[in-house]
């Protein structure tokens, strides 16, 4: 391994190492606040700067982090494990969205599309997590389906605010965070 590529492989790791610290911090900064949370977003937009693969591992491994370690309790395993795999669907979403939306050359140019892109990425992304985790534990339990319809219809009004503001967020606060990036080139 020449220099450049030596030089390459330890930027890629201390990136992946910042952004994974970074979406930790974001999950706790905003712990307090019911259904606010910035974790998703930083691990999509962790893909977005390095790719799938790297988007993925940031997801399984931010989320797996700020999880065991939550103050508010461990998690049972059904539900960490729905939790792990659904950040790392979105850090791994991110990646597959860096053509389309990053720049110099995204392939979506157009600015109000990219942000109506963005708030359905957002929305299906934090959808999918809330079905999973919220599914995880009645399934585990071994809930009829008659109750998880319950369990889930209970959590709605959550799941719906949850929804709504991370697809604001991703609509606002991912082009502002492309725009002023632009310079992070790819390892």
């Amino acid at each position: 391994m020449n220099h450049v590529q030596s030089l390459r492989s330890h930027q890629k790791i201390a990136r992946t190492a910042l952004l994974t610290a970074l979406c930790v911090a974001l999950g706790y900064l905003f712990l307090p606040i019911p259904n606010l949370e910035m974790i998703t977003l930083g691990i999509f937009f962790s893909g977005l700067l390095m790719g799938a693969h790297i988007g993925a591992f940031v997801g399984f491994l931010s989320e797996a982090i700020y999880s065991l370690t939550n103050p508010m309790g461990f998690p049972p395993p059904p539900l960490l494990a729905a939790q792990v795999i659904s950040m790392s669907l979105v850090g791994y979403v991110g990646g597959l969205a860096r053509v389309f939306l990053m720049p110099p050359r995204p392939l979506i140019a157009n600015r109000w599309l990219r942000h109506l892109i963005l708030a359905l990425t957002g929305a299906s992304l934090t959808f999918l997590f809330d079905l999973l985790t919220n599914l995880s534990f009645p399934i585990a339990a071994g809930f009829t389906s008659q109750q998880m319809r319950a369990a889930l219809l209970l959590g709605v009004p959550y799941a719906a605010i949850h929804i709504g503001t991370n697809a604001i967020a991703f609509a606002i606060l991912i082009p502002i965070l492309m725009d002023r990036l632009t310079t992070w080139s790819r390892p």
